[in-house]
Order: C-alpha cells, then structure tokens, then sequence
C-alpha cells in the first residue's frame, strides 16, 4: 500500500497532468530529459516542482491525523528568442495569461484525491513576477496545499 506522501505526490501528479495548456511538463525530481524543441529552437515547457514542508502534529493518539502542508511550483518556461512584440514573437503580457490559466486551474479549494487522501489546495495560487535567466521568462505559479492524514 502506497505511503501518504507517495498518495500526495500521486493526487498532485495527476492534476497537474490535466492542465488545459499543452506544453510539456519537466518535473525536477524525475530524470533528467531533454529540453524541449520546435524546429530546432527552444520551446516553452512547464517545470514542475513538488516541494512538502514540515509535518504537524496536531492531536496526542499516535495514529491520528497530522497535517501535511507544502507547495506545488510550476515555472513556465518560455524561450527569450521568442519573446517580443514583432512578428512570430510572443509578448510578455501573453506569456503571464497562459500563468494565469496555469494558476486557474489549482483554484481555492479545489480537492485532488488519490486512494482516499485528500489534497486541498488552501487559497489562490501566487502568480510571480518573471524573471530570466540565459535562455528562458521564467513565470513561477505557487500552488499551496494542505493534507490531513
């Protein structure tokens, strides 16, 4: 029988793999690939980070419920060489849309359940300000969840 942290992972996993936008998906924790490409050029992606924080324990009996909070970080990653307002280009303020319908789609409240354990994100998500780095925007959305089990 699976862990509560491996049913977390699980839950949180499958959501994300229902995003309504169709860029690939790296997650951090999972074997190096390959960036992806579009006609020999860099091609935007979402990076995908599971990050669990400090277990509480929140009752005396030893196998009571504790709560299980953490962050879910998907950075969507779009390549500079595309980024601009000229033909064939993309502007910065699309590129924050598309972190918006990410963001949208881990709503307050919103529950992800995997073999009965319940994940439920706890407000709306943080949507960041960008950043670069050598190659790629990076927009970062913050996802917030708490687990009770």
């Amino acid at each position: 029988m699976p862990s509560v942290e491996t049913k977390i992972s699980q839950a949180i996993q499958a959501r994300v793999s229902s995003l309504p936008l169709s860029y690939p998906i790296l997650w951090t924790d999972d074997e190096p690939a390959a960036l992806p490409t579009s006609g020999g050029q860099p091609a935007p992606y979402i990076e995908a980070h599971h990050e669990p924080n400090r277990t509480v324990r929140l009752l005396i009996k030893a196998d009571a419920p504790h709560e299980r909070p953490g962050l879910l970080l998907l950075t969507l990653c779009w390549p500079i060489a595309k980024m601009g307002s000229g033909p064939g280009k993309t502007h910065r303020n699309a590129v924050r849309e598309q972190a918006g319908k990410i963001a949208a789609h881990f709503r307050a409240d919103l529950r992800m359940i995997f073999d009965s354990v319940s994940v439920r994100v706890t407000k709306a998500p943080d949507v960041l300000g960008a950043y670069r780095d050598d190659a790629y925007l990076r927009t970062q959305v913050r996802i917030a969840y708490v687990c009770f089990a």
